[in-house]
């Protein structure tokens, strides 16, 4: 047996392994992560903060409530925070996924693996989920902070409101009764989770279509908040 075969058979047992698909996806979502696409966060004049919040397994997207380019709270009804309200929030964060995971995972604890199979294989639909901050998160490890010119601004805007499925009258429809805290909200979304859009690289999306520099593939959180 000549030496390159040699040197083969064990790429080729890998690749036959059980562990080989998600080695092989790990592989991948590490060389997306590298920061490859798009230009500077700001080109003209910063004139809005945005954040990057990742909980270690899903990201969120902070935006200000009210800026000249979009006042959320027009776009989030009052009703939909019964026990929170919009008006006194400095900040709203959304995220996005699959909808049966984020309604009925609302602990880690209550996540099984059927449940992950589903949304990766089977997703149902999906939901945008809206948070409402009321101060400033502080940047760190779990959080990263960028600073936008108005047209990028005005991009990510259009985008986080593009996944939204809304109504004959092109508002939100939101999940009533459906929250996991006082502060919190569904809504139905636009498009199915999967292995290649995950949460997370919903997120990138958003954010590389607002021009921000980023990986070109970001499915996994570390890999997102590697590559700001």
């Amino acid at each position: 047996m000549s030496v390159g075969r040699r040197r083969l058979r064990p790429w080729l047992a890998l690749l036959l392994t059980p562990l080989a698909p998600p080695l092989l996806y790990l592989l991948a979502a590490l060389a997306g992560a590298l920061p490859l696409s798009g230009g500077r966060v700001a080109e003209g004049p910063a004139t809005a903060t945005v954040f990057v919040v990742s909980n270690g397994a899903h990201v969120d997207i902070l935006v200000p409530l009210r800026t000249p380019a979009m006042d959320w709270s027009d776009w989030l009804r009052p009703e939909d925070f019964p026990e929170g309200n919009p008006f006194l929030a400095a900040y709203v964060g959304f995220g996005w996924g699959d909808r049966d995971f984020y309604l009925n995972t609302p602990r880690w604890s209550d996540l099984t693996p059927a449940a992950a199979l589903r949304a990766l294989f089977a997703s149902r639909g999906s939901l945008v989920h809206a948070t409402l901050w009321y101060g400033t998160p502080m940047p760190g490890d779990a959080v990263r902070s960028l600073r936008l010119d108005a047209a990028a601004h005005a991009r990510l805007v259009a985008g986080l409101k593009a996944g939204f499925a809304t109504d004959e009258k092109g508002r939100p429809r939101p999940i009533p009764g459906r929250r996991y805290g006082p502060s919190d909200a569904f809504y139905e979304g636009v498009g199915r989770y999967s292995l290649v859009l995950t949460c997370n690289e919903w997120a990138g999306r958003r954010l590389r279509d607002a021009g921000v520099r980023l990986g070109w593939w970001t499915p996994l959180p570390f890999g997102l908040m590697w590559s700001l």
